[in-house]
Order: structure tokens, then sequence, then C-alpha cells
């Protein structure tokens, strides 16, 4: 294949930002079962998304490393001390961070919203 044609079978943002919110459901239901490990584990996957989306999407590279400094640092820190509190707070502000970069890209209709309830394929309490 040529590079043209590998750059072409890349998954977009779309398909790469569904997996990113299913991690995202996931961290904070085992943030809240008190699940560090696997708080940490999804969090760790969507660092490792995020540069694929660095990688293939040039566009957005600058906002992905920005939100993987900022947001994405705060939520770390939290699951490192082990704290519910902080946790949820810092939760909370990397959906409005979100929302605004969605906004910065034209993308206003696109809002993460937090199911009421755990992904049920995993079990939260370790």
């Amino acid at each position: 294949m040529s590079p043209e044609e590998l750059t072409r079978i890349q998954p977009g943002m779309a398909r790469l930002m569904v997996e990113y919110s299913q991690r995202f459901w996931t961290l904070y239901y085992a943030g809240k079962a008190e699940n560090w490990d696997l708080a940490h584990y999804m969090l760790r996957e969507m660092r490792k998304l995020g540069e694929i989306i660095v990688l293939t999407r040039p566009k957005y590279a600058e906002a992905m490393r920005e939100f993987q400094g900022g947001p994405l640092t705060v939520l770390e820190e939290a699951i490192r001390a082990k704290d519910w509190g902080k946790l949820e707070a810092a939760y909370r502000a990397t959906m409005e961070s979100s929302d605004s970069y969605h906004d910065k890209f034209g993308k206003p209709f696109i809002r993460f919203r937090l199911p009421d309830h755990p992904p049920e394929w995993l079990k939260m309490e370790r």
C-alpha cells in the first residue's frame, strides 16, 4: 500500500472517539467503585488513543496534546490519590473541557453525557 492509501484507511476521529468515550465512561464508574487499577488502566488507554489521534489526525494534534496535558493530568492525579471527590470534580471539568474543544472545531452538537449506570460488560468492584 502507498502512504496515501494507508492514510485513507486510518480511523477517523468519530471512530476513535467512540472507544475514547467508552473508556471515559468506564473510568468514572471504576473510580466510584474505588477500583483504582481499572480507572488508571482506562486513563492509560485513553492516552494511547490520544497519541493515535496526534499521529493520524494532525488537524487535532495540538488540541489533543493540550487535553492530555491538562484535564487528563488532573484526572490522573485524582486517581493516583485514590480520591473519589477529586476524581468526580476533575471528571466534570474534563467533560466541560471536551465540550469546549468540540465548539472550537465547529461541532457544538457533540456533547458527551455520562450514562446513569456503569458499563454492563465489566465488573466495577475489585
